[in-house]
């Protein structure tokens, strides 16, 4: 535990925000007049946790693999709804482009499952039986409109129309990627959403149930040596002709099942309530006061907090990634710190400022070059709408924050040490997530009144993608070949500590849930019916999509941690409403 000091009171703020007055321009900074969204999420605040609260949930960032199940028992709708909701629904990073499904068998397809994972020849973890529940996860290739405007970089002026063409076709019908940390976001995002789940089915069964998760089988060589039985799990599930052809695969099994007594965990089931509405609350935190605001935003972003993140919590930081790193490798743990590569930019020390400073001159002369070069047949035509969204990218690609991490690996050392590298790039995107979580949980500990927050944090690749793009066709080197010479590192995140008290424009969120103004780069939040397919009698069936009616229900609703304005007035339809409770409470297979 690492305590985090708040700010002397006069240096105390929160994001006040409040409704636009009747004929007011709404902004970024006022709240939604409505919401209507099927996602179990809605707009949250971060429940302050005590420090005993704190301590269980520290316990969830070190759990081991599970080496049996109990005999099965029956699952509610409700359970796994909030499983789904922790899981798939909301992991980081997991909502920003629509390409993760889920289909949910129950016990007896598990246990044909279960023997179908038996018959390979290499796995990262042993097969249970008695699994309650499995989650098969397919997953498809990173395509937004950012990749849209990666396929016109990097042409020479004279053959662009040849080239263009050549790349859009290979993308389209081989799922190239334009850049290889492009095609590194689909298995970035399977990690994240690894280690989600493994802690979801514990705080959605109160500690009672435990996630085997396996990833290698299904990626990279393991993937082709495994050919047979992921076939037949991608029948099971349905995947056909038109869906490979998008580029769905299947790309992680999650076994569910009772805990045994001796591997259950031990937290109070008000504690995981509490911590349930905690997830749903946590956001990647951009702005920091003072330092990056918009001069239209009001006086509480403008105020330097004087506020610094601990030495303490940045050690923390590291050794919760280094620890998800070996377990998710399975390689000695101090061998994992050599594998896992990080460089840290402190602002705070000798030169850090500068350092910051050359790496966003860099960034700036990429976008500069990716303007000037990119083909005027399509540009111009378009009312230069893709020159517009490169130039989008200084913004959203900063860095900014008082202690920034650029994270990654040697491809060389990896597969020298025998472990699959696009397997060795979902451990990296799941230890990136455990880091960021332990700053998150600390940052809502002991909340004062007034305050958000204590501790943030934001997870970007896009630095990375930007710096590829320098790489691949300007000749740059990677964001970590300073701090590691020699051993040919790849770059694969960045993630930023910031210590504040004031969350993040309500406008960043609602770029998530308003169809109306979403944002560019990004997908709205899934609801459970457009993501998770229940298997029941032989039928799939979307979750929560019953005779007309879809969710409506925000998860762990009854914590009551909605976003509310000055006046405790709220976001209408934010607070969402319940399923039917004979729907919630019946269990889903008998």
């Amino acid at each position: 535990m690492v305590p985090i000091a708040a700010p002397p009171e006069r240096l105390r703020s929160h994001r006040a925000s409040v409704f636009a007055a009747r004929g007011e321009r709404r902004t970024r900074y006022h709240l939604p007049s409505a919401l209507e969204s099927s996602s179990p999420v809605g707009y949250r605040t971060r429940p302050s946790l005590s420090q005993d609260e704190a301590v269980e949930a520290v316990r969830l960032l070190s759990l081991d693999n599970p080496t049996a199940f109990a005999p099965p028992t029956a699952v509610s709708e409700q359970e796994l709804f909030e499983e789904c909701s922790l899981g798939i629904l909301s992991a980081r990073q997991s909502t920003n482009y629509r390409g993760q499904r889920s289909i949910v068998f129950g016990p007896a397809d598990s246990a044909r499952i279960g023997h179908l994972l038996k018959s390979m020849p290499r796995c990262d973890a042993p097969v249970l039986d008695d699994a309650s529940h499995t989650h098969v996860v397919l997953s498809r290739p990173y395509r937004t409109p950012f990749t849209l405007l990666l396929t016109f970089v990097g042409h020479k002026r004279l053959t662009s129309l040849f080239t263009v063409a050549r790349r859009a076709w290979q993308k389209r019908f081989q799922h190239a990627d334009d850049l290889p940390t492009i095609g590194y976001l689909q298995d970035l995002h399977v990690g994240v959403l690894a280690e989600s789940m493994e802690r979801a089915a514990v705080i959605a069964s109160n500690g009672e149930r435990r996630a085997n998760v396996l990833m290698s089988p299904f990626c990279g060589r393991t993937r082709a040596e495994n050919a047979p039985v992921v076939h037949a799990i991608e029948e099971m599930c349905g995947l056909g002709f038109g869906e490979r052809a998008t580029g769905w695969r299947l790309a992680m099994v999650v076994q569910v099942g009772a805990a045994v007594e001796a591997e259950r965990v031990e937290i109070a089931p008000a504690t995981c309530r509490k911590l349930g509405a905690t997830l749903m609350a946590l956001r990647s935190e951009r702005t920091h006061p003072g330092v990056n605001v918009d001069q239209k935003a009001p006086a509480p972003y403008h105020l330097d907090q004087e506020m610094d993140v601990p030495e303490a919590l940045v050690e923390m930081c590291g050794r919760a990634a280094y620890n998800a790193f070996a377990h998710w490798t399975g390689v000695d743990r101090e061998r994992a710190k050599e594998l896992l590569l990080l460089d840290r930019i402190d602002v705070n020390t000798p030169n850090g400022r500068e350092r910051i400073d050359r790496i966003s001159r860099d960034q700036n002369d990429i976008t500069d070059r990716v303007v000037r070069d990119l083909p005027s047949w399509v540009d111009l035509p378009t009312g230069r709408a893709f020159s517009r969204n490169a130039e989008r990218g200084r913004k959203a690609f900063a860095l900014v924050g008082q202690r920034i991490y650029i994270g990654g690996a040697s491809r060389r050392e990896i597969e020298r040490e025998g472990i699959d590298w696009l397997h060795a790039v979902r451990a990296f995107g799941a230890a990136a997530s455990r880091g960021a979580l332990y700053a998150e949980l600390m940052g809502s500990v002991a909340l004062p009144d007034g305050c958000d927050l204590l501790a943030g944090i934001c997870l970007m690749a896009g630095p990375v993608n930007q710096n590829d793009i320098g790489k691949q066709f300007y000749g740059y080197r990677d964001l970590l070949a300073d701090a590691h010479p020699g051993g040919e590192p790849t770059s694969l995140l960045v993630w930023t500590l910031k210590a504040k008290t004031v969350a993040d424009p309500i406008g960043n969120e609602q770029q998530l849930m308003d169809p109306a103004r979403r944002g560019a780069l990004v997908e709205l939040r899934a609801a459970p019916h457009e993501v998770v397919t229940l298997v029941q009698g032989g039928a799939r069936v979307p979750m929560r999509d019953r005779d007309g009616r879809r969710n409506g229900e925000r998860a762990f609703s009854e914590q009551d941690n909605f976003v509310r304005c000055p006046e405790g007035r709220e976001i209408p339809g934010n607070r969402g409403s319940a399923w039917p409770r004979e729907w919630a409470s019946e269990p889903l297979w008998r």
